[in-house]
């Protein structure tokens, strides 16, 4: 039957229910019990006699002359419900049998019992409607075989696919162990502006809006670094945000432009600290979920017991390219991404074509949990130098699976040296390079009162999430991804 005629009929049974003085869509149920509790002690309730408030949506129904089974569900479960003609009286009987359907919730009274079939059953005394639906379920519901549809009606899918949720479960599990941890070492959490003035933080495409009431144009935040940093000069020594963050870039497994980002920040610590406490951290996360440091990801099976390899970004990039990054120019770095089909873009430092040659022929090939250390200075305007290497940062990137994790890096703490680096930014800003670092004058006034030594760090959430959850793409955990409209 066409979705339309459907429709149609099923409006025909709410103008029924309307007409016999029922409300198809009460504010109030009356439910006793989950059904989850139910079946978990279930011989023991069915021995009480007393009758069971149970609510859920229609999943199924089998009719059989007088009688009829249901299966209803709620978040916690399923169970079996049966109708009686002659418990509920025949005109009770047809009015539920010529109203309902497949999707409705529904609320129901009565006895346990179990079937000859020993099926755990709720024989109904009483019924009422909780909400009519007007469109159909669909009787199959493909999953993988129609990803695009699946996000656009996640509902759906949360519906027919149990792994979804459960995904979406842990997750909420994951962010709780994470702010838990870090509450537990005297973190404090905090949020910082989604809407600001200039977008820093991050090397990064930004998304503009207009306030009309002040007249200006704002940015989404691309990173809440600068702002947190700035709680460090106002003397808090460690504080975290779970930040949702918007850049206006391409869309692929690894990157979503609405994604959540947890940064943390400690003060007197340094990079070599911020890594060791992370893999205490993500261990125990790992622990928590499994029972175990190990677990499979996509690319095979892991352990998340640290101590990390540490291995520089110069050895890596020497290793996988066959080029010596401190010994190679410009010219011949561009020459190596053109012959791997990388393209090069005019406002490209050499830090930046380098970064994209490793990302090309290193990075996926690091599956088990790894420190890249020690990054380029022309890639890293935010990070502290190395004492013995200035041309080199403090900064530490974790992969997995080939996916980079995490972000961190002892922090720059001299306003001078800072103020020199965002002005080489601003000149790629000038230059067309729509992901440069801003000039933020008001950051740079900020650390000229005093900043701590500190140590900083970003985990992206979903694409931990997608890794713990086995999960071919961050659009997995989100539960709503962004789709291009029909």
């Amino acid at each position: 039957m066409p979705l339309n005629e459907i429709r149609q009929a099923r409006l025909e049974k709410l103008n029924k229910l309307q007409k016999a003085g029922v409300d198809p869509y009460p504010a109030k149920s009356w439910r006793t019990h989950e059904i989850k509790s139910v079946l978990a002690d279930f011989d023991n309730l069915a021995a009480d006699k007393r009758a069971f408030v149970l609510v859920g949506r229609i999943m199924a129904r089998r009719e059989h002359g007088g009688s009829a089974f249901f299966d209803i569900q709620d978040e916690s479960g399923k169970i079996q419900i049966f109708l009686k003609k002659d418990v509920l009286g025949d005109k009770n009987f047809e009015f539920f049998m010529e109203t309902t359907d497949v999707g409705d919730f529904i609320e129901i009274n009565g006895a346990l019992f179990r079937t000859k079939q020993n099926e755990p059953t709720l024989q109904v005394e009483k019924y009422r409607m909780l909400a009519k639906s007007l469109l159909p379920l669909p009787e199959k519901w493909h999953g993988l075989q129609d990803v695009e549809e699946r996000f656009r009606k996640r509902y759906l899918d949360l519906i027919f696919n149990p792994n979804v949720k459960k995904k979406i479960v842990t997750r909420a599990n994951i962010i709780e162990f994470i702010r838990q941890y870090l509450i537990k070492d005297d973190f404090i959490e905090v949020e910082t502006p989604v809407l600001q003035t200039l977008a820093g933080g991050a090397n990064a495409r930004p998304f503009i809006t207009h306030l009309n009431a002040l007249d200006i144009d704002l940015f989404l935040r691309i990173a809440p670094e600068l702002y947190l940093k700035r709680l460090l000069i106002g003397c808090f020594e460690k504080v975290f945000e779970f930040a949702r963050n918007f850049r206006n870039e391409g869309m692929d497994r690894e990157h979503h432009p609405e994604f959540t980002m947890l940064e943390f920040y400690a003060a007197y610590w340094d990079y070599e600290k911020m890594m060791t406490f992370v893999e205490g951290l993500l261990a125990g996360v790992v622990k928590k979920l499994f029972g175990s440091s190990k677990t499979k990801i996509q690319a095979g099976e892991v352990d998340f017991k640290g101590p990390y390899p540490r291995v520089t970004f110069n050895d890596l990039f020497q290793k996988n390219s066959g080029l010596n990054y401190d010994e190679t120019d410009e010219a011949t770095l561009a020459k190596k991404a053109r012959e791997l089909k990388i393209t090069i873009e005019k406002t490209m430092t050499k830090g930046n074509i380098a970064d994209e040659i490793y990302k090309k022929v290193a990075r996926p090939k690091i599956i088990q949990p790894t420190y890249v250390i020690n990054h380029p200075l022309d890639i890293s305007p935010l990070s502290k130098k190395l004492d013995k290497d200035p041309e080199h940062v403090a900064r530490f990137q974790l992969i997995v699976g080939g996916m980079e994790v995490t972000n961190g890096f002892s922090e720059l703490n001299d306003p001078i040296d800072q103020k020199e680096r965002l002005f080489e930014q601003e000149r790629n800003v000038k230059k067309g390079n729509k992901e440069a670092h801003q000039f933020d004058a008001d950051y740079i006034e900020a650390m000229e009162y005093g900043m701590p030594p500190a140590a900083g760090i970003g985990i992206g959430i979903d694409r931990l999430v997608a890794l713990l959850t086995n999960s071919h793409s961050i659009r997995e955990v989100i539960l709503f991804p962004l789709m291009k409209p029909k």
